[in-house]
């Protein structure tokens, strides 16, 4: 255990310090995690590096902004939540940056979201296509209400968008992930 709380102790000297090697670490420990994020926003690959390079800057830039406890496994559990939401802002403001305007949606059609059993065999490659293959507003409310757990509310204020338009574009999104799966089961 003296080991890891060493380990621990290096890692927080290190960041506090703007220690290249200790980011070296970090950035390679966390860089896949990361990229699994951008991915669901981005289709371009490149784009989606380019996010998670950002969101690293941010991070090592505002590491006093990071709030921790003192042991190692709530560090990393507190320390990967927090690089998630740096990296989730990223993406927005990256998406919002390439958008001039937003257009939206002022009406929420009431849909009901049935319930689609999903078989073994879907891989996450096969997810993010049917992710990628829906409009980029549809999918980034869709990520940002059923993956990363923001509320209505904190959509429409992200995005700047109504609160009816995010309902309106989660269930036209979920309608098209339900016809795109459906399509490649009769594919396959």
């Amino acid at each position: 255990m003296d080991n890891k709380n060493t380990v621990f102790q290096e890692i927080i000297a290190g960041l506090a310090a703007r220690d290249e090697r200790i980011q070296e670490r970090i950035y390679i420990h966390y860089w896949g995690y990361l990229m699994g994020i951008s991915t669901r926003y981005f289709k371009d690959r490149n784009a989606a590096k380019e996010v998670v390079n950002d969101s690293f800057m941010k991070a090592f830039k505002t590491m006093y902004d990071f709030r921790h406890d003192h042991n190692l496994i709530d560090f990393q559990k507190t320390f990967k939540a927090w690089l998630a939401k740096i990296t989730v802002r990223t993406s927005l403001d990256r998406i919002r940056a390439n958008k001039s305007v937003l257009t939206y949606v002022d009406d929420y059609e009431d849909g009901t979201v049935g319930y689609v059993e999903v078989e073994e065999k879907l891989f996450a490659e096969d997810i993010l296509k049917l992710l990628h293959s829906i409009p980029d507003l549809h999918r980034t409310v869709f990520n940002l209400y059923e993956i990363e757990g923001f509320s209505h509310d904190e959509i429409a204020s992200l995005l700047t968008i109504p609160v009816s338009s995010s309902r309106t574009y989660l269930t036209r999104a979920k309608q098209k992930l339900r016809e795109l799966y459906k399509k490649s089961i009769d594919i396959n």
